[in-house]
């Protein structure tokens, strides 16, 4: 029940109690109360041994609530599923209402019946209250489980609500918007020649309510048609009355309503083909500001309120890892996970999130794990911990149906193997180990159902890709070996005919482009080892090979970007040339020419190109062939010459 609803129902008791007492004191008491006399002043005693039971039982609960102290029960919403566990409510809120009853009866409405009533309706219920609040208090915190439950689930179901409430309070006043504003500055046609004006919010530190469209629309149809002599952009100049082309002003909205705003921030940009005189930016100004409509000062948005919560968490792993307190740290690790995945699925529920921070609130909540493990180098013990619980969050990840909650699961096993190797701390080489094998055991073991299966294989072998690459990008080649060697192993008996071995396959054929790149740049992460290029030469028949190159395109792989490997890491965007592809090809060629098998026949155009590709990287060597590389090339040649042979009698036909 919510609070409003029990207020109105002990206000109603407390008025139909004094009506009562109203009525006995005026009419008198009936005869037959004479068998039970009431000794003088007996309503005075009642009322203060309520009011001592009262006292006593809040007290009680006031100093339980000390314990709330320790995270994860300082969080917010913890505390009041904790209370309302205790049905604490209930017993405060009847027990003041049965204390002011009494109180009226006492000075006001005296009558024998009047005070035998309200020992029976009010006295005693609110002693049975305070038993039951008690009883459910030391059950609680006399079972840790159970109470790490309650915080679980209540976090959950309150982070899950606000982000419903989120949606639906401000989903109708951004609907209303959409005909008003361009959804992003690049759809709003060419604005080379365009005036932009920058309209300031009028208040700073204030949550945006919601937006007026009357009062937009006013505005904007205020300044335009503005005839122009030139030609079209793409939004579209139309004519006037006068037969002129003119091309209306365009509008981009950059707050919405939920968000807070800050100093400086601009709510709206308006594009115009003319510069608008002062007289009319000031107008302008003032219209559109006062569209907007913001919520009291002084209100704390839900987002905002969340955000504390789970800062509090973060900071409770932190401070008891740092005081050897594991085991709580622990606890809070692994409510943080369950609620990061709680909030998670739940938030695919949410169809209507018109807002641009659900984006935000997705990756919010990523980084919330990746914020907290950055302590794994306290200690070995603490590295350990946050391995154990990524395990258990990946295992439980492919039960949501969200690869990309998947995806950000599998990322703390990477980034705990790059925090350690650059460490360089020889007390934690047994974690890179650890590490290794939960990434091994999720590939071959951790599926309940074929379809599970399916998606978690092919990732957990390229999060083993990224494991080799990350080892190579901070010079250590012998932790590179050690993956390697996990990455070789990977389904080698494989018997379910998935894709598994060959994502396997196609992630080496990556390394190993990777490796030629390394060498031909003479970059210093280059290993030179060639026990390491040994171990990620794709092996298999040439069909397989081919099959790997085809998993491996630009973009296709899943967990992995290794498109990007080359793209150094910088804040700034820039261009360059995308070199790797050329790469893998140049590996593909060599593990192709040591391979078995016959090439599979050029039955489409697709594998043609790619042959006659293939032959063209053979020319363009500029040194004499291998006897392998040359038999290759006449296999090549066969299959082209075939397919051109059957397009030519296709074409005659």
């Amino acid at each position: 029940m919510k609070s409003k609803d029990r207020v109105f129902l002990l206000g109603a008791a407390f008025v139909w109690s004094v009506g009562i007492l109203a009525a006995l004191h005026y009419e008198g008491d009936p005869s037959w109360i004479d068998r039970l006399p009431a000794v003088s002043g007996s309503d005075g005693i009642l009322w203060q041994v309520q009011t001592t039971f009262l006292s006593v039982g809040d007290a009680g609960l006031a100093i339980a609530a000390q314990l709330f102290a320790e995270t994860p029960l300082a969080i917010g919403a913890s505390r009041s599923r904790v209370l309302e566990q205790v049905h604490a409510g209930w017993t405060v809120g009847v027990g003041l209402t049965a204390n002011a009853v009494i109180a009226v009866e006492t000075i006001w409405l005296p009558s024998e019946l009047g005070a035998l009533g309200i020992a029976l309706v009010w006295f005693v219920p609110t002693v049975a209250l305070l038993v039951r609040s008690y009883v459910e208090l030391m059950r609680l915190f006399g079972r840790p489980s159970q109470l790490d439950e309650v915080v679980r689930a209540s976090l959950i179901e309150t982070l899950t609500s606000r982000m419903e409430t989120v949606s639906r309070d401000y989903a109708e006043a951004r609907r209303r918007l959409d005909d008003l504003f361009e959804s992003s500055p690049s759809v709003a046609g060419d604005r080379r020649s365009a005036v932009t004006l920058h309209i300031p919010v009028p208040h700073d530190g204030l949550v945006v309510k919601a937006i007026k469209p009357r009062v937009v629309r006013r505005a904007i149809s205020s300044i335009g048609p503005r005839p122009v002599k030139g030609g079209a952009g793409d939004g579209g100049p139309r004519k006037d009355e006068t037969g002129d082309l003119y091309a209306p002003p365009q509008v981009v909205l950059d707050v919405e309503p939920g968000d807070r705003t800050r100093i400086g921030e601009t709510a709206f940009r308006i594009w115009t083909p003319q510069e608008l005189d002062l007289d009319t930016q000031n107008r302008l100004i003032r219209q559109l500001q006062s569209s907007i409509e913001f919520e009291s000062p002084g209100s704390v948005t839900l987002d905002e309120e969340t955000d504390r919560e789970i800062a509090n968490l973060k900071d409770s792993v932190g401070t008891s890892l740092r005081s050897g307190a594991y085991g709580t740290a622990e606890r809070a690790l692994e409510l943080l996970g369950q609620v990061v995945r709680g909030v998670w699925t739940a938030r695919q529920a949410i169809s209507d999130s018109p807002r641009r921070s659900s984006f935000t609130r997705r990756d919010w909540l990523y980084h919330s794990i990746g914020d907290v493990e950055q302590d794994a180098l306290l200690s070995p013990r603490a590295c350990g911990l946050f391995v154990d619980q990524a395990m258990t969050r990946a295992l439980e990840a492919a039960r949501t149906g969200s690869m990309e909650y998947v995806d950000e699961c599998l990322r703390s096993f990477t980034r705990l193997w790059s925090d350690v190797i650059r460490s360089g701390n020889p007390e934690f080489d047994l974690m890179l180990a650890r590490i290794l094998t939960c990434v091994q055991n999720l590939a071959e073991y951790a599926f309940a159902t074929e379809e599970q299966r399916d998606e978690l294989q092919p990732r957990t072998v390229w999060a083993m890709v990224e494991l080799v690459k990350l080892a190579l990008d901070m010079k250590k080649p012998e932790t590179a070996r050690l993956a390697a060697v996990e990455l070789n192993g990977l389904f080698k008996f494989d018997q379910t005919g998935g894709t598994a071995r060959a994502n396997v396959t196609s992630g080496q054929l990556v390394l190993s482009g990777w490796l030629g790149y390394l060498a031909d740049k003479g970059d210093d992460r280059d290993p030179s080892d060639p026990e390491l290029s040994a171990l990620v030469t794709p092996r298999g028949t040439r069909s397989e090979i081919l099959a790997a190159r085809a998993l491996a395109e630009r973009g296709a792989t899943p967990f992995s970007r290794w498109n990007w490997w080359e793209t150094p890491t910088s804040a700034s965007v820039h261009v360059q040339r995308v070199e790797l592809p050329y790469y893998i090809e140049r590996a593909e060629l060599v593990a192709l020419a040591s391979s078995p098998g016959p090439l599979p026949p050029a039955t489409d155009q697709e594998t043609a190109s790619e042959y006659k590709r293939l032959r063209r990287l053979l020319d363009e060597a500029g040194r004499e062939l291998s006897t392998k590389e040359l038999s290759l090339n006449d296999m090549l040649t066969v299959e082209v010459d075939k397919w051109d042979a059957a397009e030519l009698g296709r074409l005659a036909r």
